[in-house]
């Protein structure tokens, strides 16, 4: 930006002494000054105090808020929340949470660098081309989101079998039930099945014998998420084996034979139940998150 100043100012101190009696002169003078005072003022304008119209491109700067979700997108019918830095939707409890949804001490939007990598990359290049205050949606295929080791497996409602006794390293134990204090005494604990069992040390204490005590006839509910349950009905406890079947009521279907994901917590395993088809269920192991599609709303908070 340039201005042309209809007088001469280019003088030394002595002229300019001379010629501030001079009428014309001090009109000139006060032009010159009041244009200096435009350019300078577009300048800090122009640097520190954008006017919302950039849109992101790679390498800013970029803050967003977001909520990522499972199935759809937020606020749909069948949208359940994984993750968000709004601390309105993670501690309202008329929103649909995932298993392995965790509330956090705090929430804010998050910051990052586009094309940095340190994001999901479609998720960091969502943000090109948009612009403050600017509000969208995105769906990132299973492929990428959070690929991980998932295993894939099938069993039935019905005629299940386990044995009455686990053996499991202290490790094992201790991540399975950590509420649970082992001694050198025999311990009594309600296991992940939702029966009770007890648990004593073996081979020198370098590992825990568990012993299920369910009851033949007995059901016993391993899950719980809002109408959905899980109950394991035993059927028979013989010959060491406990024989039981898995009752799923009021699963959420989101498409086909697809479901909201169940989690089962087996002490030594745990699976998430993705498909029901009549007595066959499908389930992954692995961590809720990975491979599966992710659905994010964002809004872009500013721009540097």
């Amino acid at each position: 930006m340039g201005f042309r100043i209809g007088c001469s100012v280019k003088m030394t101190g002595e002229t300019i002494a001379k010629k501030n009696r001079d009428p014309i002169f001090m009109i000139c003078l006060a032009i010159f000054l009041v244009a200096a005072v435009v350019v300078v003022g577009c300048t800090v304008a122009d640097h520190f105090f954008p006017s919302g119209d950039e849109t992101a491109s790679s390498g800013d700067s970029v803050t967003v808020n977001y909520t990522g979700t499972y199935y759809d997108f937020y606020d749909e019918d069948n949208a359940v929340v994984f993750d968000t830095s709004y601390s309105s939707v993670a501690k309202d409890d008329d929103v649909a949470k995932a298993n392995d949804f965790t509330v956090k001490t705090s929430y804010a939007p998050i910051t990052f660098t586009i094309g940095s990598g340190s994001m999901l990359k479609v998720f960091e290049n969502s943000v090109i081309g948009h612009k403050e205050g600017d509000k969208y949606v995105v769906k990132l295929e299973a492929s990428e989101g959070y690929v991980g080791a998932s295993t894939v497996g099938t069993l039935s409602t019905t005629g299940n079998e386990m044995s009455v006794t686990e053996v499991m390293t202290k490790s094992q134990f201790t991540t399975a039930y950590p509420d649970v204090t082992l001694s050198n005494a025999v311990v009594n604990f309600t296991s992940k099945y939702g029966w009770e069992a007890q648990a004593s040390y073996t081979n020198n204490q370098n590992g825990v014998l568990v012993t299920y005590l369910p009851k033949a006839g007995e059901s016993y509910q391993a899950y719980k998420s809002g109408d959905t349950t899980v109950d394991y009905k035993v059927t028979s406890v013989s010959g060491g084996s406990i024989t039981y079947s898995i009752d799923i009521k009021n699963p959420v279907k989101v498409g086909g034979n697809q479901i909201q994901m169940i989690k089962l917590d087996l002490g030594s395993e745990t699976i998430y139940i993705t498909e029901i088809s009549g007595s066959e269920i499908t389930y992954k192991s692995g961590a809720e998150r990975v491979n599966e599609p992710l659905y994010f709303e964002i809004e872009v908070v500013s721009i540097n």
